[in-house]
């Protein structure tokens, strides 16, 4: 059974997998080339959470290019399993804490190390 910790990261994680497909779609792409600001999910820990965030692409990726780092709407942080790195306005980016590190690598959809069934 998975820990509390656990299934926070895991639900964060499947916000990210989430966030990573709208940026692959096409109208995403056009839309970062020009530098404008896109709709992302909240990757907080609440599975109900129905908030978005707008961010570059460039911000996006410079959040994701750590796979213990996420982007959530200011007031969604957990301090009990993540620490707030930066502060932004109308966003913030958490880190997970490292007793979650190797569930957060292998949930990783741009890892490109393979990954346990």
């Amino acid at each position: 059974m998975a820990s509390y910790k656990q299934r926070i990261a895991e639900t964060e994680a499947l916000y990210r997998a989430g966030n990573d497909r709208m940026i692959a779609w096409h109208e995403h792409q056009d839309a970062a080339r020009r530098g404008e600001r896109l709709t992302f999910f909240c990757e907080c820990g609440d599975r109900r959470c129905g908030e978005h965030l707008r961010l570059t692409a460039e911000e996006y990726e410079a959040v994701r290019a750590n796979a213990m780092r996420f982007v959530i709407a200011p007031g969604h942080e957990l301090p009990d399993v993540e620490d707030v790195v930066e502060r932004h306005d109308g966003h913030l980016v958490v880190e997970k804490h490292e007793d979650v590190r190797d569930l957060m690598e292998r949930m990783d959809l741009r890892d490109p190390r393979p990954h346990d069934p």
